[in-house]
């Protein structure tokens, strides 16, 4: 009888540390709506049946708002999230202030499947970003407007949209690089301020064909959708559902290219969940992971085409074989403030 409570107690730490171990949880943020909800229903459930380690998922704002939270938050050296989804500019602003938390690449055996780059390490070979996925921004059409395919971005020019584009109203859309690559030969125009200045008065050629110049993007989709817009510039994988929805819109690459943005992973520098962390990243890293965010997302995926079992068509559907045409983020860092009221200045002359 009085082995009984020691028996007892023992089994409730035993049980205590597997309930705890069962219990450990991340907090992931990425963007809100679609992204969010998808990854939240169809990714972490796999990484916890895994791993045991529960996602707590966390919508976040757009970019800017974003950032300006995690600034404040690591002045209080708290994290909002454990590991955030971020566009490279954001990475590149946060590194440059000390924002993110140093990872171990030998604990994320994973990230060795990524394409060349998407592994951003620190001088002592640390990791401080780890590739996410990748997403176009396309030639979209109203199909019922215009039912052939445009096949060069030179087409946004001709005056053919009758007057009802809808072009997004900040400098780094991808339009300037579209339009370099378009009309001058590449986007080296883009290293000198005369150059940038070219390119802004060859996009302000497009003023009288534009009826929305917008950086709500929801407002674009339901007036592309509805009509109200003939074409414009928007991201592929969110015109993809519009299509699998029945909507009469088209997304496009041209023959110059679809215009890439990155996203990566990120843990900001006061995470007290590092070690689970690495987990994450290690298992959003690998090619069964990537291409099930390809299928259920419409994301183009961080590993080599040959490392996935994605099928001709299903690869179709994310992305292209065509070499794209990649934001100059450098330039848009460099330039800041000087290059927003040029593109400003145009639109609104």
């Amino acid at each position: 009888m009085g082995m009984t409570p020691k028996l007892f107690t023992t089994t409730g730490i035993i049980m205590g540390l597997a309930g705890a171990a069962w219990a450990e949880e991340l907090t992931v943020s990425a963007w809100g709506g679609f992204f969010e909800e998808t990854l939240a229903a169809e990714v972490y459930p796999l990484f916890t049946a895994e791993t045991g380690i529960e996602v707590k998922s966390l919508a976040q704002p757009e970019d800017s708002t974003w950032m300006t939270q995690l600034m404040a938050a690591a002045r209080a050296k708290q994290a909002p999230a454990d590991l955030s989804l971020v566009v490279d500019e954001v990475l590149f602003r946060g590194n440059e202030v000390g924002l993110w938390a140093e990872l171990d690449p030998a604990n994320m055996a994973g990230t060795q499947n990524l394409s060349d780059g998407y592994v951003k390490l620190t001088d002592a070979g640390n990791a401080y970003a780890v590739g996410a996925l990748a997403f176009y921004t396309t030639f979209v059409t109203n199909t019922e407007y215009a039912a052939d395919a445009p096949g060069s971005w030179a087409e946004l020019w001709e005056p053919k949209w009758d007057g009802k584009l809808g072009i997004v109203t900040t400098p780094n859309s991808g339009l300037l690089e579209v339009t370099a690559t378009t009309f001058f030969g590449g986007v080296d125009v883009l290293e000198t301020r005369e150059g940038i200045e070219k390119v802004i008065a060859k996009i302000a050629e497009l003023k009288p064909q534009v009826s929305l110049w917008y950086r709500d993007e929801g407002q674009f989709q339901q007036s592309l959708e509805s009509g109200e817009l003939n074409a414009g510039l928007y991201y592929h994988d969110v015109t993809m559902l519009s299509i699998w929805d029945g909507k009469p819109v088209a997304s496009t690459f041209p023959k110059e290219g679809g215009i890439v943005s990155d996203a990566y992973w990120v843990v900001p520098r006061d995470s007290k969940n590092i070690a689970a962390a690495e987990k994450f990243l290690d298992f959003m890293s690998r090619p069964e992971t990537q291409a099930l965010m390809a299928r259920k997302m419409g994301v183009f995926p961080v590993v080599p085409r040959d490392s996935m079992d994605l099928t001709e068509e299903e690869f179709a559907v994310v992305g292209s074989e065509i070499t794209p045409i990649r934001v100059q983020t450098h330039i848009h860092l460099r330039e800041g403030d000087w290059l927003e009221t040029k593109y400003q200045e145009m639109i609104a002359q």
